[in-house]
């Protein structure tokens, strides 16, 4: 693209002061000029709208901060600093013995809360036994009170008034023997009931023990590997987000983050072709494609404080971020994390202007090679 432009402009140079013979005055050579500068500058404005490059793009991956769940010493580090580790892998163990007398006490604890409900339902089971027999009796004083209260309304001198009376008094006093031992199983069913709730209850504190102590193994949460270990044996750590015992590095998941001026970023989208080359891989060319552009910048956020914000400090360089991913993901764990590099991405509009973006990036990867500071 540019070859053939600079080839028409010289031809049309030739063609107005040697064809047409217009003598090379000031207005002319002036007119020419400022035609090449307007050619120059409308070819750099497509060029970078149609296939942006940039050279502020870093190698990106996901760090967690390793703080432990629990407190305690620290009895050992398996895992070496910068060693590849896989997914479970263990990292450091804290010294697990607080954790397992938890765990002892609490579940004597649960065993003495089943042995109470296993008595407690032998307690329910009388209880019932109780209030069926006296059900039983009830019915029964009930049943002599109906006779005796028939043959007495049938003939009077059948039967005496004592004996009449005598039978209404085993009736009442079954009906409240028959109305105690109903409370006394509604009281058994209440302590079973809550004795069952307190086997609920002790069984969460066991899990909780449990995950306490299982929690004294620290293990990988991903591929990676850990840096800047910070402790060592016997150092007492603790599960606070500020005192972290280490860095890891996820390496499952490899992202180029690369900033653009806004007004380059007019026509790209997720999924346009990307090619990258890397200071740390001189002379290599890889290819990608457009992850997303980021719709956020830290420019814009204002932090919740009991201070206004300073109209002095509102303002951006204009720069938005794109993240792009790379199309063979074996290449993508060679990468180090922080490798700086170039990008060049080629959207959909204006293809003809992608070959200079092309020549360029190529240019880019083999003056990496060059010792040279911020190249």
């Amino acid at each position: 693209m540019i070859a053939f432009l600079t080839i028409l402009y010289i031809a049309l140079v030739v063609l107005i002061f040697r064809v047409l013979k217009v003598k090379p005055r000031p207005w002319p050579i002036v007119g020419m000029a400022t035609l090449g500068v307007l050619l120059i500058l409308g070819v750099v404005i497509f060029w970078t709208i149609a296939a942006p490059i940039t050279s502020r793009a870093v190698v990106s991956r996901y760090v967690v901060q390793l703080v432990p769940y629990v407190k305690g010493q620290v009895i050992e580090i398996p895992a070496r600093p910068n060693v590849p580790l896989k997914k479970g892998d263990v990292l450091y163990r804290i010294d697990p013995a607080p954790y397992q007398y938890v765990v002892r006490q609490v579940e004597a604890e649960l065993q003495a809360a089943n042995s109470n409900v296993d008595q407690l339902v032998a307690g329910v089971a009388v209880a019932e036994a109780n209030v069926a027999k006296a059900q039983a009796e009830a019915a029964s004083a009930k049943a002599s009170l109906d006779v005796a209260q028939g043959i007495q309304a049938d003939d009077p001198s059948a039967i005496s008034k004592l004996k009449l009376v005598q039978t209404e008094q085993d009736y009442a006093a079954a009906t409240a023997g028959l109305n105690q031992v109903q409370a006394a199983q509604t009281q058994a069913t209440a302590a079973l009931q809550a004795a069952r709730d307190t086997v609920v209850s002790i069984q969460a504190e066991l899990d909780t023990a449990n995950f306490n102590l299982a929690e004294c193994t620290v293990t990988a949460p991903a591929d990676g590997f850990v840096t800047d270990w910070q402790i060592r044996e016997g150092t007492f750590v603790v599960a606070m987000p500020f005192a972290a015992a280490g860095t890891f590095v996820e390496t499952s998941t490899t992202r180029i983050a690369a900033a653009f001026p806004a007004q380059m970023l007019m026509h790209v989208k997720p999924d346009q072709p990307v090619e990258l080359a890397f200071k740390s891989q001189p002379g290599r060319l890889l290819r990608g494609s457009v992850e997303s552009v980021i719709q956020a910048t830290g420019e814009g956020q204002y932090e919740t404080s009991g201070k206004l914000p300073s109209a002095s400090q509102i303002g951006s360089p204009g720069y938005l971020a794109v993240m792009i991913r790379l199309d063979d993901d074996a290449l993508a764990d060679e990468l180090e994390m922080g490798t700086p590099g170039t990008v060049a991405i080629y959207t959909d509009w204006g293809k003809p202007f992608d070959m200079i973006s092309k020549v360029a990036i190529r240019m880019k990867k083999w003056l990496y090679f060059l010792p040279l500071p911020g190249l």
